[in-house]
């Protein structure tokens, strides 16, 4: 799908499939569109006082125009009420125009009168635009014999914008289209196969999406993460006969390689939950227990496009976990990379000892910050269901920062706390810790797990365990994987960005 904007023209002249135009709750729509009142003879005017055209929120209208527009067909949003309209409001009209859009027909071209608000600015407005068709674009086709979709529903868009605000809303486009992009890849990546989205594989992607936009990249081979002595991830990787990597990918927008932004991601291919064995129903959804990863991978191919001025470092750990005659055992006391020994409770707790070495190559790299993304506990789905992030943090600057880019970002985080007592929960008998602190706070204490690996570094945990895969499908989201994450983590790093 093709985005491009241009300056107004007159709307009954604009040739498309469908042409899009929004409406506010309490708005006329012959007095805010007097020109496609008068195309349709007065009849727009009878078809709102008969309620099939409004501006109340969700309300979508299409009307056929018979020819009396270039376009075939007019599609009125309903915007809502404009005292509460934001960002997240606005993507989400633009969704629904989006889904009914896409509802029908194959290689449609869409124009979208891009309105004037004091309430959004310009470049956000078709931000939002952009992010709607192209998140609700997004399909995943898999491994058919047969494609479902031949053909893209939706081959372009054009933005239609004021001639004082073509420029804004170009740079609007072109940031939205690159989040899109990174989104989309994150969600494809949760939505592959574990026997075809292998450690190697995500490794390879994650390669990939360096090698495309010029960043420089190690690879940690299994020689290399022993001779590390990275235990946290060779242990998870015992009972599998697949490979494990670790993949460090060096993004340079400044001159000098210093302020660098840890970025960390589990990268768990396939979670059977190891000897401590998962049930099998849903067992199949645990191809996405590499989604942290995924939004990691999905950032940088956002940041690859941006381009902004911050250095970044992101340390993705790639791994399978499964239960064999060679798998680690609860029982067991195995040694991190950092030194600290772990008693195992449950080797389904595996995705902590992986990120705790990835953590500690990170730290040992010298970033000024961490941020790690996991779908780490279960705990964190009972607390927050499968709507919104848990965050947990040791410094409150950062976490404001991170808050800050969600909403920006139009996704939603909850910070939760990290107070000694559950710190307590993780001491050992046997060792300096154990991988389980029980089951009363759990999203909590796997969390807290990480801390004491993070050390006075600056740090924020996001739990995407209830988000990063949805068996429910909306407006701009396909049952499946969902990117989670990957536009908040790019917004972070872009307001870091230095002019």
């Amino acid at each position: 799908m093709q985005v491009t904007v241009e300056k107004r023209l007159p709307l009954v002249q604009v040739a498309c499939h469908e042409l899009i135009v929004p409406l506010w709750k309490g708005e006329e729509l012959a007095e805010v569109y007097p020109e496609l009142e008068e195309a349709f003879g007065g009849s727009l005017s009878v078809l709102q006082q008969e309620k099939e055209i409004s501006g109340e929120a969700k309300a979508v209208a299409v009307v056929h125009s018979m020819g009396k527009l270039a376009a075939k067909k007019l599609v009125v949003i309903g915007m809502g009420d404009p005292e509460k309209f934001d960002f997240v409001v606005a993507r989400g009209a633009w969704g629904r125009a989006a889904k009914t859009v896409l509802a029908k027909g194959k290689e449609k071209s869409v124009a979208i009168d891009l309105p004037t608000t004091d309430r959004l600015a310009a470049d956000r407005l078709a931000q939002a635009v952009t992010e709607a068709f192209g998140l609700a674009d997004y399909h995943y086709e898999g491994y058919r014999q047969k494609p479902k979709r031949e053909a893209d529903p939706v081959a372009s868009v054009l933005i239609l914008a004021a001639d004082d605000a073509a420029e804004e809303v170009r740079a609007g486009v072109k940031r939205a289209t690159a989040l899109v992009s990174g989104t989309n890849l994150a969600r494809t990546l949760v939505n592959e196969p574990a026997n075809y989205l292998t450690p190697r594989a995500l490794k390879d992607a994650a390669v990939g999406v360096a090698n495309r936009y010029g960043m420089s990249v190690e690879v940690l081979d299994q020689a290399k993460l022993e001779e590390l002595g990275m235990g946290g991830v060779l242990s998870v990787a015992k009972g599998s006969v697949l490979e494990p990597y670790v993949v460090a990918v060096k993004y340079q927008g400044r001159e000098t390689w210093d302020d660098v932004i840890g970025l960390i991601g589990k990268g768990v291919t396939f979670d059977t939950g190891g000897i401590s064995i998962k049930p099998v129903a849903g067992m199949e959804d645990m191809k996405s227990d590499m989604g942290g990863a995924a939004a990691m991978i999905g950032a940088l191919e956002a940041l690859g496009q941006i381009k902004p001025k911050v250095n970044v470092l992101a340390v993705i750990g790639t791994v399978e976990n499964m239960p064999s005659g060679t798998a680690f055992r609860p029982g067991d006391v195995i040694t991190t990379m950092s030194g600290k020994t772990v008693e195992i409770i449950t080797t389904d707790a595996e995705g902590r000892l992986v990120l705790a070495d990835c953590i500690t190559y990170a730290k040992q790299q010298g970033v000024s910050c961490l941020v790690d993304a996991a779908t780490l506990t279960g705990g964190i789905v009972v607390a927050l269901g499968h709507f919104c992030s848990g965050a947990m943090t040791n410094d409150k600057a950062l976490m404001d920062e991170l808050l800050a880019a969600a909403d920006t970002a139009g996704e939603r985080l909850w910070q939760l706390p990290t107070f000694d007592e559950y710190r307590e929960l993780n001491r050992s008998n046997f060792a300096d810790l154990k991988n389980s602190g029980g089951r009363y706070g759990h999203g909590i204490i796997g969390g807290v797990f990480l801390q004491e690996f993070v050390g006075n570094t600056p740090w924020v945990h996001l739990d995407i365990a209830g988000t990063a895969y949805n068996a429910n499908k909306g407006d701009m989201q396909p049952s499946g994987g969902t990117g989670v994450m990957t536009r908040t983590i790019t917004q972070f790093v872009m307001s870091r960005s230095q002019a």
